[in-house]
C-alpha cells in the first residue's frame, strides 16, 4: 500500500472512535475464567473450579445461573465448551492427565442444571464441533444433526436430544463416523463446520488440522434420513485426499466465519471464512457455485498476522468482513484483511489476570475475549469507513465505488484515479468517460485530449460533460456544442474529401452523420444553437455541409433558411410544399414573385387554395411582374386575380387596376366583358 494513504488512515484511526469497541461486562467471577463461548447473547463459563457460569443476557443481563460440575467429572478437566447458535445446547468436552481415564463428552441443554453423558463417545476426546444452522424444533429439544471432530482426526456425526420423556435412554439419536482424517494418528480436528446451500439440496463441510484444510461438498437426497452428511461424505471414501496443507509447528489452528447481515428467521450462510495457523491467516470468499467440484473457497490469500514488532504467534482470531480480530498473549489485535494494515491494538496490563480466550457471537456478531477475572466485548463499529480508499489504491476502482457511501469527494477521487489510469493505459475514450464525471478542471481535461490525434476521446469527454452541466450554466454549454459542432465537421469533412467510396468508408460517413445529427436533437443542444444559430450556421456552411444545415434549421423550425436553401438550388416544388405546411402569410409575399416566375401554375393553384388566409393586395408586389413575364405567368396571374374580384369579392383598387392591365396586354376580350360587369 502507498504509504501516503497508510499515514492518511492511520492518522484518521487516531481521531475517529476504534473499529473495535470495547466493553467491559459487569461481572468479576469467584475463581479464574478457563473457557467462554457465547451464542445468541447466551454466556456459558467455566471457572477452575470446575463450575459453570450462564448468562442469559438476551432475557436480561441478570439472568445467571452457576453449576457445579465437580462431581460429574470427578478427576478430568474440561478440555472445549461448544455453544450451538442458539444457544441451548452446549457440550463439554473432558480430558484427564491419567491415560487410564477415558476421555468424555458431556451434553447440557440450556433448560438443565446437571449435564448427562454421551456415552457413546467415551473414550473419544472432542476438539471441534460443527453444529446444525437448520430449523429446529419448536422446543429445541434436539441438537439437529451435528458433526464432531476428535483429536484422532474422526468426524462422527450424531443428533442429541434433551426430551425428557427419553431420560432413560441414550441422549445420542443416532451416532456414526462418516469419515477419518487422521488415519489413528493423532490429528485433532481444530475447526468443523456444515451448511445447506440455500435453496438447494446441496450441503459444504469445512474442516481443519493443525497444517490441513478439507473441504467437502456433495447433494442429499433425502433430508430424512440419518446420517444426514453420509452421503456427501461418501463422495471421498475411495478417492486420492485433497486437501490445502499449510506447514505448521503449533498444535492448534482456528477456523472462523464471516455471516453478513441477514433476514430475521433466515437461514445462516457464511460468505467468508479465515483460517489461522503459524503462516498466517488464509482467508477467502465462500461459494459453492464459483470454485471447482473440490473446492467451495475462492479468492483466497494468507495474510501474515503481524509485523515484525510482533514475537508471538496469534492464540486465535476470528474475521470480520474486512479485518481479523486476533488474540496474542498480551493484547487484541485488529488487521484489514486487504492491506494486512494495524488498525486496533489493545494490550492488557495484567491487572484482572492473564487474556485466556476469545470468542465470537455469530448470531449477534459480536466478540468476546476474557482475561482470568474479566470479561470484554468487542463490536464492530463501521469497519468499512476507510475501505473504499484500501481498494482504490489497490486500483479495485469499482469496489472502492460500492464502499465509498454517498461521500461525494471519495466518489469524485476514484473516478479521478480511474480516468487517469484509464489514460495512461492508452484507453482514450473509457479515461473521457470517466473524466466527464468528475470535477477536475474542464480546462486541464481538454488540454489532455487536445494532445491526441484521435478526437473520439475528446468528442466523448465533451458530449458526456455535456450531461451533467446544470442549465444555468449557458457560457460552458455553448462552448462545448460549438466544439463538438466543429469535432463533427471536421470528421465529416475528412471523410467526404477522402475519396474512399469503399462500403466500410460510406457506413462509418453515415454512422458518423447520425451520431452528429442525433446531437442536434437533443434538447439541451438544441436550446443552446437557438441561441447562437448564426454561429452555428455559419460553421456548417464553412465546412460546405449544407444537409447538416439544412436539418438543423428544420429541428430549429428556422423556415427561411429552409426555403432560401431550397430556392437555391432551384426546389421550387419543395419550398410551396414548405410554405403550404407552414400556412404563414409573409413567407407567402415574401417568396411568391420568385415561385410565380418558376412554378406559375402550381403556385396560382396554392394561392387560390389558401386565399382566405392571404390577401390579394399584399400579393400584388408578386403579381406586377407578371406584366412583362411570359403569357403564361400573366395567364395564371390574371387566373389568381378573377378569383379575388369574383370569389373573393375583393374591392381593392390597385387590385382591379392590374386585372385591368393585364387584360388590356394579354387578353382584350376579356377587357370588355369586366368593363360592362363593373
Amino acid at each position: 500500500m502507498a504509504a501516503g494513504t497508510t499515514q492518511f488512515i492511520n492518522q484518521k484511526l487516531l481521531e475517529e472512535s476504534p473499529i473495535f469497541s470495547k466493553t467491559r461486562v459487569d461481572f468479576t467471577p469467584t475463581h479464574p475464567l478457563t473457557h467462554l463461548v457465547v451464542a445468541n447473547n447466551n454466556i456459558v463459563m467455566a471457572m477452575a473450579n470446575k463450575t459453570l457460569i450462564r448468562i442469559d443476557r438476551e432475557h436480561g443481563p441478570g439472568r445467571q445461573d452457576e453449576i457445579d460440575l465437580t462431581k460429574t467429572i470427578s478427576g478430568a478437566k474440561i478440555s472445549a465448551l461448544f455453544l450451538d447458535p442458539t444457544g441451548t445446547h452446549l457440550l463439554i468436552s473432558l480430558k484427564s492427565n491419567d491415560v487410564d481415564v477415558q476421555p468424555e463428552l458431556y451434553y447440557l441443554h440450556k433448560k438443565w442444571t446437571k449435564p448427562r453423558p454421551c456415552s457413546k463417545f467415551r473414550g473419544s476426546l472432542v476438539s471441534s464441533v460443527g453444529w446444525s444452522y437448520g430449523p429446529r424444533d419448536r422446543s429445541d429439544s434436539s441438537t439437529g444433526p451435528i458433526l464432531a471432530g476428535t483429536t484422532l482426526g474422526l468426524i462422527i456425526e450424531t443428533e442429541l436430544n434433551s426430551d425428557e420423556r427419553f431420560f432413560s435412554r441414550e441422549v445420542e439419536e443416532h451416532y456414526k463416523q462418516v469419515f477419518d482424517i487422521g488415519k489413528g494418528q493423532h490429528t485433532p480436528v481444530t475447526g468443523l463446520q456444515y451448511h445447506m446451500v440455500p435453496n438447494t439440496t446441496k450441503y459444504l463441510v469445512l474442516a481443519t488440522t493443525p497444517t490441513r484444510l478439507y473441504q467437502f461438498q456433495g447433494y442429499v437426497t433425502n433430508p430424512a434420513e440419518r446420517p444426514l452428511l453420509q452421503q456427501v461424505f461418501n463422495n471421498y471414501l475411495n478417492v486420492q485426499e485433497r486437501f490445502l496443507e499449510l506447514p505448521s509447528k503449533l498444535k492448534y489452528s482456528t477456523l472462523s466465519f464471516y455471516y453478513g447481515p441477514r433476514e430475521e428467521g433466515s437461514r445462516m450462510f457464511p460468505l467468508q471464512f479465515g483460517w489461522l495457523t503459524e503462516p498466517g491467516i488464509y482467508w477467502g470468499r465462500i461459494d459453492p457455485w464459483e470454485g471447482d467440484s473440490d473446492t467451495v473457497t475462492v479468492d483466497c490469500q494468507l495474510i501474515a498476522p503481524g509485523n515484525d514488532m510482533d514475537k508471538d504467534t496469534p492464540k486465535t482470531a476470528f474475521i470480520t468482513q474486512f479485518h481479523a480480530l486476533m488474540l496474542f498473549k498480551d493484547r487484541v489485535k485488529g488487521v484489514c484483511l486487504l492491506n494486512e494494515q494495524s488498525v486496533f491494538d489493545d494490550s492488557y496490563d495484567g491487572t484482572y489476570g492473564g487474556l485466556v480466550g476469545l470468542a465470537h457471537d455469530q448470531v449477534k456478531n459480536i466478540y468476546w475475549a476474557f482475561t482470568e477475572y474479566a470479561v470484554y466485548k468487542y463490536q464492530v463499529v463501521n469497519e468499512t469507513r476507510h475501505v473504499w480508499r484500501v481498494y482504490l489504491e489497490q486500483g479495485q476502482f469499482n469496489l472502492a465505488m460500492r464502499h465509498c457511501g454517498d461521500q461525494q469527494a471519495a466518489m469524485d477521487l476514484i473516478l479521478t484515479k480511474q480516468a487517469e489510469q484509464l489514460f495512461s493505459e492508452g484507453k482514450w475514450v473509457e479515461s473521457a468517460m470517466h473524466y466527464a464525471k468528475t470535477k477536475c478542471s474542464f480546462e486541464e481535461v481538454t488540454l489532455k485530449f487536445m494532445d491526441l490525434e484521435e478526437k473520439n476521446a475528446l468528442k466523448n469527454y465533451l458530449k458526456k460533460k455535456l450531461e451533467t452541466l446544470k442549465s444555468s450554466e449557458k457560457t460552458q454549454i455553448t462552448l462545448i456544442v460549438i466544439w463538438l459542432v466543429e469535432i463533427y465537421q471536421n470528421k465529416l469533412g475528412h471523410l467526404r474529401e477522402s475519396g474512399d467510396n469503399t462500403v466500410e468508408c460510406q457506413a462509418e460517413f453515415r454512422n458518423l452523420e447520425e451520431e452528429f445529427l442525433a446531437l442536434l436533437r437533443q434538447q439541451r443542444v438544441e436550446e443552446c444553437i437557438r441561441n447562437n444559430k448564426e454561429v452555428v450556421y455559419s460553421l456548417l456552411g464553412s465546412h460546405g455541409d449544407q444537409r447538416s444545415l439544412v436539418y438543423l434549421a428544420q429541428v430549429l423550425r428556422d423556415t427561411d433558411r429552409v426555403v432560401q436553401y431550397n430556392l437555391r438550388n432551384k426546389q421550387y416544388q419543395a419550398v410551396l410544399s414548405i410554405l403550404t405546411t407552414e400556412a404563414n402569410p409573409e413567407l407567402f409575399y415574401s417568396y411568391c414573385p420568385v415561385l410565380l416566375q418558376s412554378l406559375p401554375k402550381q403556385t396560382v393553384d396554392t394561392l387560390v387554395s389558401m386565399s382566405k388566409l392571404l390577401s390579394p393586395s399584399r400579393l400584388l408586389p408578386a403579381l406586377l411582374v407578371s406584366q412583362s413575364a411570359d403569357p403564361d405567368v400573366a395567364s395564371h396571374s390574371v387566373r389568381y386575380l378573377e378569383h379575388a374580384v369574383s370569389v373573393l369579392f375583393c374591392k381593392d383598387q390597385p387590385v382591379h387596376n392590374l386585372l385591368v392591365s393585364l387584360y388590356t396586354h394579354h387578353n382584350k376580350d376579356k377587357l370588355l366583358t369586366y368593363l360592362t360587369s363593373s
